[in-house]
């Protein structure tokens, strides 16, 4: 058993690293390079200035492996620590057609990574990973301005107990990460902290973003709002979420606020835009609704095992804030917003040209509906019908 043991660990001794860069060469179909690698006589094994070409990149990374698991027939580590690991994922059009189309060009051109557990062949699983000062560079060329660049850094994570087959364990995460805006002047926050069970499919956790920069959001929703006429020039949100789930039913409760706001000021003699008038009144009418606040609290039903979130859940809360001000005689909320508009406007609107004004003032607070189907509402027909 004692030879056995030294015979193993000696071949993993010398030819681990190439071993290690061919497995990693042929699971990402990338080029991979690594400048140390060492085998302790614990079997602990450390790797420093890992880089898969265009996909991440390493600076340290330490773990064990559990004996226990390897007899079991299983790949568990007893430990797995990352630290300043980057990665960097590239969201593109499914097809491209025509190659004269503008894009914006953003370094490092990446491909999309690999489904995460796709080439597992055999149980794996963490006792305890921990993520020190990561960084994840997101860039998505599918928006209509061309691309998008969005940074997380600072990324700490704890989590415990993480299994990719069937088991008993409860895992426990945290993370914590920063999110630059326009060249680090401001920063959003992430915080992220919970547990879930797994095999019986229960969740308990609580995600809170603070400081959302809706303006540098606006590729997403661009095809709904004009945030010149609009007069926005900065935009804050704070998003937070409670998460519960028992027996793979999941609830979020969920919470968006405009925490601040920055008008562009007229210039002296300049008229205001028709979108511009409209925010300030849609505007008022949310704070006289909600006690000087602008927010929505809305609710997503979803599976654990089949998870369903989009930016249509935003667009049903926005409508049913506004359907529910209506009152019995659902006419209320219409009227209290038609009636200013005819004003501002110097004669009568269609409901549905509200509606399109209305997202004008609303949905330039950062809500991303550009992956929404539909209207926000019914066609005019139906609407005039219900009044």
């Amino acid at each position: 058993m004692a030879l056995l043991f030294i015979t193993a660990y000696l071949f993993v001794a010398i030819k681990g690293k190439a071993l290690l860069v061919k497995e990693l060469e042929n699971l990402t179909h990338k080029k991979v390079t690594l400048s140390h690698f060492s085998l302790t006589p614990g079997l602990k094994l450390e790797i420093k200035n890992l880089e898969i070409e265009r996909l991440a990149k390493l600076r340290f990374v330490s773990l064990s492996p559990s004996f226990t698991g390897l007899l079991k027939g299983k790949l568990v580590f007893n430990q797995l620590t990352l630290i300043h690991p980057e990665l960097f994922l590239d969201k593109v059009p499914v097809q491209v057609t025509d190659t004269k189309v503008s894009t914006a060009v953003i370094e490092p051109q990446v491909v999309s990574s690999p489904e995460p557990g796709k080439n597992i062949s055999i149980p794996f699983g963490i006792v305890r990973f921990t993520i020190k000062e990561g960084a994840v560079t997101f860039i998505d060329q599918t928006v209509s301005s061309g691309s998008i660049k969005i940074e997380v850094k600072d990324i700490n994570a704890s989590i415990k107990n993480l299994y990719l087959y069937p088991n008993p364990a409860v895992t426990e995460f945290r993370l914590q990460a920063i999110i630059p805006w326009k060249d680090n002047e401001d920063q959003g926050k992430i915080d992220l902290e919970g547990w879930l069970n797994s095999l019986k499919k229960d969740i308990r956790a609580t995600l809170k973003i603070n400081d959302i920069d809706a303006v540098y959001l606006y590729p997403y929703y661009s095809y709904w709002v004009d945030l010149d006429k609009a007069r926005i020039e900065k935009a804050k949100l704070n998003f937070s979420s409670e998460i519960h789930g028992l027996n793979n039913n999941v609830t979020l409760d969920c919470h968006l606020e405009l925490s601040d706001m920055v008008r562009k000021p007229l210039e002296i003699g300049e008229q205001e835009e028709k979108a511009s008038k409209i925010t300030n009144i849609v505007l008022d009418r949310f704070k006289m609704m909600d006690n000087g606040k602008v927010e929505l609290n809305f609710a997503i039903k979803t599976k654990m095992d089949s998870p369903q979130f989009g930016f249509d859940n935003f667009k049903l809360a926005f409508e049913e804030k506004i359907m529910r001000g209506r009152g019995p005689s659902r006419f209320k909320l219409y009227d209290t917003l038609i009636l200013p508009v005819k004003v501002v406007e110097g004669g009568a609107k269609s409901f549905m040209d509200l509606s399109r004004a209305m997202i004008d003032g609303i949905f330039a607070i950062g809500n991303e509906f550009k992956d929404s189907t539909g209207e926000i509402f019914q066609p005019e027909e139906e609407k005039e019908a219900q009044i």
